[in-house]
């Protein structure tokens, strides 16, 4: 099973987001993966980092975040580690949605949807970092 990788570091900041979506839309593009699946993946990556970046620190320092993709012969992986928060998204309850939005809880739409989009959502807590690793599998 041949891979090929792209690994990126990035500060806690909102505005690390986009930069990280584009690097990660350009890399996918570039091993012809089809724009179906390259935009699943980058809902959930937006999703991630951005629940990464709101809820992880309880401080105002600047940490690092890291984020492999990995693209096989039939699937892709990418693989997010922080070292905020123990936060384990695969444990989360989900949300109702046969509920209107007004009956609701607030949150948690976000944790579902990439359940619900990824084929794969695997969680460990390694020492003082989360590590999650979504997969998508390749028609």
């Amino acid at each position: 099973m041949s891979s090929q990788h792209l690994t990126l570091h990035f500060a806690n900041s909102a505005e690390e987001a986009p930069r990280i979506a584009r690097r990660i839309e350009y890399y996918l593009h570039d091993r012809q993966i089809p724009d179906t699946v390259i935009n699943k993946l980058l809902l959930c990556v937006d999703e991630l980092i951005t629940n990464i970046i709101a809820h992880a620190y309880n401080d105002d320092q600047e940490h690092a975040v890291l984020l492999e993709c990995r693209v096989f012969d039939r699937k892709i992986e990418l693989e997010l580690r922080d070292d905020g928060v123990g936060f384990d998204p695969t444990k989360q309850t989900r949300p109702n949605t046969k509920l209107g939005v007004d009956d609701r809880d607030i949150g948690g739409l976000g944790i579902h949807l990439v359940m619900t989009l990824m084929d794969s959502v695997e969680y460990i807590r390694e020492g003082d970092f989360n590590v999650l690793k979504i997969t998508k599998y390749l028609d």
